[in-house]
């Protein structure tokens, strides 16, 4: 099989390329022929090795992944060999590969969406369209009419983000983006109004009367999460989904989230798949249903070969992407 792996911290530059012998069938899971691999940022994050005390090297980096049920473990039930999948390695890492081992409850058959789902598209798409789904729907638990702003507007994840806040009832929709030249894109993905990120604050409480928005998206981090509750209107709610920038976290008082009525909380994909697994997979059987009937769209920068995997990273780690990389197996 081939596997891209990461054997040292130094960036994109220390993937490497390797032959390894074929992973076989383990009890509990599926085996699958990988055709795409998702990537995403987390994955720049891996190779500079900021993670290196709770995810060791060597590693094969990789959250998600699509292809064809190679093999069924003893004990799964409810897939067939060649079967066209879609599944979230998460925590597991390993999508970088010719070959996964998948956990069945984590694995969406894409036979049963009801309508048809590409295999690009359904790799690219089901961690960061999954994230976006649960944290709109179960951890702001969203009412119709409410005002959002996400940030990192139009990348992988804030893509869906804006597109599914619309779907599931929202007013408003404002995004923020590292560039001016990005701001144009707000209506292909769903936006009111974006804006560059840099001078958001002011902007957002211009657009919307000086009254803030209910809810806050942040996948960055930094300074952006005290910025963003600047912008929250009393009982608003900002939902941390990652630290995109890799900046050391911004120390805020309790005492003053306390007075000025604003509330925090926070949602990692990979923490809750570990605790709820089956409603993790319920929740992207959903999310990739929505996508399959199109009524939200996924964005495709780019599709790189396997061997190419660094090459991705380092156009991702530039900042210069709309929407969601892929590698071709």
């Amino acid at each position: 099989m081939k596997a891209i792996v990461i054997d040292r911290s130094g960036g994109p530059d220390s993937l490497k390329y390797y032959e390894k012998p074929d992973l076989q069938p383990v009890a509990g899971m599926l085996t699958i022929d990988v055709a795409y691999a998702g990537v995403g940022y987390f994955e720049v994050l891996l190779s500079r090795g900021e993670f290196m005390s709770d995810f060791p090297l060597p590693l094969t980096p990789g959250l998600e992944v699509s292809g064809y049920v190679r093999a069924i473990g003893e004990g799964v039930e409810g897939f067939y060999v060649g079967q066209p999948v879609a599944a979230m390695t998460l925590l597991g890492f390993n999508g970088f590969a010719s070959i996964a081992n998948v956990r069945p409850e984590l694995t969406v058959p894409l036979d049963q969406l009801g309508a048809d789902l590409d295999l690009a598209t359904a790799a690219a798409s089901i961690v960061n369209l999954t994230t976006a789904y649960l944290a709109i729907k179960d951890v702001y638990r969203m009412r119709t009419g409410d005002s959002v702003l996400v940030h990192a507007a139009v990348g992988g994840l804030g893509g869906f983000l804006g597109q599914v806040a619309k779907r599931l009832g929202a007013g408003q929709i404002f995004g923020t983006v590292g560039t001016p030249e990005k701001v144009n894109l707000a209506n292909s993905f769903g936006y009111d109004e974006l804006f560059v990120r840099s001078d958001f604050a002011k902007e957002i409480l211009k657009a919307t009367g000086q009254r803030g928005v209910h809810a806050v998206f942040d996948p960055v981090g930094g300074s952006m999460r005290k910025h963003s509750l600047e912008v929250l209107q009393p009982l608003g709610h900002m939902v941390v989904v990652g630290n995109a920038s890799g900046l050391a976290d911004v120390p805020y008082s309790f005492n003053e989230i306390w007075f000025s009525n604003r509330q925090t909380a926070g949602f990692s994909l990979g923490a809750y798949a570990e605790s709820h697994p089956v409603e993790t997979g319920i929740a992207a059987r959903e999310a990739l249903s929505m996508l399959a009937r199109e009524e939200i769209r996924a964005e495709i920068h780019g599709v790189y070969p396997l061997e190419k995997a660094g090459e991705a990273l380092t156009l991702l780690e530039q900042k210069n992407t709309v929407g969601k990389l892929v590698l071709q197996v």
